[in-house]
């Protein structure tokens, strides 16, 4: 079990290092990271930059998705209400209830 893991561009994987994640993977190309990771299911947390979450295949972002272990946060300008749906959807507990 690795807890969070960081994939992205070395700007994006850098913040997260100096923050003490320490798996992370500086890549151009993520794809076939990401796809690793969603098949070793050792990771809690797949975190992704994301501009590089849009470009994935449409196959590779349905499993992420629908991904449980790992679940897959993109960070960025995403709209706050996927993130929060996602952590509902995993946790079971809406965090944003107001």
């Amino acid at each position: 079990m690795t807890g969070i893991t960081v994939v992205g561009n070395h700007d994006f994987v850098l913040g997260f290092q100096l923050a003490g994640i320490h798996t992370t993977f500086v890549e151009e190309n993520i794809e076939p990271r990401v796809i690793s990771i969603l098949a070793e299911k050792e990771t809690d947390i797949l975190v992704l930059h994301d501009e590089d979450y849009k470009k994935l295949s449409s196959q590779v972002r349905k499993r992420a998705n629908e991904s449980v272990k790992p679940i897959v946060i993109a960070v960025g300008n995403l709209e706050e209400d996927d993130l929060r749906i996602r952590i509902k959807k995993v946790i079971g507990v809406d965090l944003y209830k107001k």
